[in-house]
């Protein structure tokens, strides 16, 4: 039997009479009820069909309900920061791309104090997100060191 969703039980919870019959049941009471509303307890897997409670329901729905596994760069983020880097390839751009634009303002010079505080809102690693940054042509360094900016398709 699959896990019934954690709609499917809660919305048959919302019926007075079904919490009424659920929790006699928990209870080990008589539930004297008629056999359809006996079924619409079994078919939210409340009950088994031998109308004895569904062991583990709750913990099965609540796992069924977790969040999913991340996609795109979501994937590298861990409590909204980021581990370290891809090695290589298109994850590494993917990533570097949505933090350039997530992070840096799209015009305007911006101090490397700016943009080091910026970085660190995502990671421990400064420099190497930094120059990482640069060396994929997200941000560009100004050649007398006084600050950087982003690049954008514009520029």
């Amino acid at each position: 039997m699959t896990t019934p969703s954690w709609q499917k039980v809660l919305s048959t919870l919302a019926g007075e009479r079904s919490r009424e019959l659920y929790a006699r049941a928990v209870l080990g009471q008589p539930l004297d009820a008629a056999p359809r509303e006996v079924q619409r307890l079994v078919d939210a897997g409340l009950l088994t069909p031998e109308q004895t409670v569904a062991g583990g329901l709750f913990k099965e729905v609540l796992a069924a309900a977790g969040p999913g596994t991340p996609k795109g760069v979501d994937r590298f983020f861990r409590e909204g920061r980021i581990d370290g880097l891809p090695r290589a390839g298109q994850d590494r751009t993917d990533l570097l791309g949505h933090l350039a634009e997530r992070l840096l303002p799209a015009d305007g010079e911006i101090s490397e104090p700016e943009v080091n505080r910026l970085l660190a809102t995502v990671t421990h690693d400064i420099p190497t997100l930094r120059r990482a940054l640069v060396d994929h042509g997200f941000m560009e360094r100004y050649p007398d060191g006084t600050g950087y900016r982003r690049v954008t398709e514009a520029s």
